[in-house]
């Protein structure tokens, strides 16, 4: 009885002293740190349902790491030639194929580029070289429009490395062998599905390995009328060692992963090359699209840290 009375007393003094007579009580007050976000885009952990609705907001003057922001604000509405795409990626080479013009479109200035009726191969590409990086982050905003004909599918920007010592791009379904250089552009295929397209030393298909998005458990497609940052990171291998990196993300979210890659044998390079590519193809007239097909650009950044994204 005297310890039925002692603990109550005791109980009762705790409670009226803002003190807690149990562990989980006291826990749950403490304050709850707030996490880093020196490398974080956005303010609000992303819902993973808003994948095609919700565009991570990137201060793309001051956000730290950022190499390189090409972006269309300073060109007039009209035809984007082909002198303003060599000056403005300072591309080794370039075309295009397709109609291309700066047009505004949510308070911005973008690069729409038009497949026309009937055609494939017609859009826009070039590469240029970088200074030599063991890991980089690009990334880039693309809009498919309205009527947007993704047909059997098409090109889209990436990283590469390229061997000084040769004379061949990783590309055109040609075969790469130790050293030949890498190349990880992704591709859109029928109905918007979205896939890596990637070159390497060890790939077992013709042409580049098709790596298929992954959303939630499912296969990930574009939709049109829809805005994706679409953001790639790559980390060179060490030398004689299968852990070269390749990650996407599509609006802050994974999409793809590989840690397996052999991007050079020796270590001869590293990422040292772009492609900025959209165009449909494909080496034959299957892959033409049926009606006027336009998509929208902007924001094409080389950032040594990740903008989309918290690491």
């Amino acid at each position: 009885m005297k310890n039925l009375l002692l603990c109550t007393f005791t109980c009762i003094f705790l409670v009226a002293c803002g003190g807690s007579s149990s562990t989980d009580d006291k826990t749950q007050t403490e304050k709850v740190p707030t996490p880093d976000k020196e490398d974080s885009a956005t303010d609000k952990e992303l819902d993973p349902s808003k994948i095609h609705d919700v565009v991570p907001n990137v201060d793309y003057k001051n956000a730290s790491g950022i190499i390189n922001d090409i972006n269309f604000e300073n060109h007039q509405n009209g035809a984007y030639t082909a002198a303003l795409f060599k000056s403005d990626f300072n591309n080794e080479w370039g075309k295009i194929t397709g109609r291309a013009n700066i047009v505004e479109r949510n308070g911005s200035q973008q690069l729409a580029i038009t497949h026309p009726k009937d055609h494939y191969k017609q859009g826009i590409s070039g590469g240029k070289k970088l200074t030599e990086y063991n890991e980089l982050y690009f990334s880039y905003q693309i809009t498919f429009g309205k009527n947007y004909d993704f047909s059997m599918g098409g090109k889209l920007p990436g990283l590469a490395g390229l061997n000084s010592d040769i004379d061949k791009k990783p590309d055109g379904c040609k075969t790469v062998g130790q050293d030949d250089g890498f190349s990880l552009r992704s591709m859109f295929r029928e109905n918007g599905r979205a896939i890596g397209y990637f070159y390497h030393q060890d790939k077992t298909n013709k042409c580049g390995d098709e790596i298929d998005y992954q959303h939630e458990g499912k296969n990930f497609s574009f939709k049109r009328e829809k805005t994706y940052l679409i953001e790639q990171y790559v980390k060179i291998n060490d030398a004689n060692q299968k852990n070269g990196i390749v990650t996407i993300y599509v609006n802050g979210f994974k999409v793809l992963e590989k840690t397996d890659m052999t991007f050079s044998e020796n270590g001869k390079y590293a990422i040292n090359y772009q492609y900025f590519q959209l165009w449909h193809g494909g080496n034959s007239n299957d892959w033409a699209v049926d009606r006027d097909s336009t998509g929208y650009l902007d924001h094409v950044v080389l950032s040594t840290k990740p903008i989309s994204y918290s690491k």
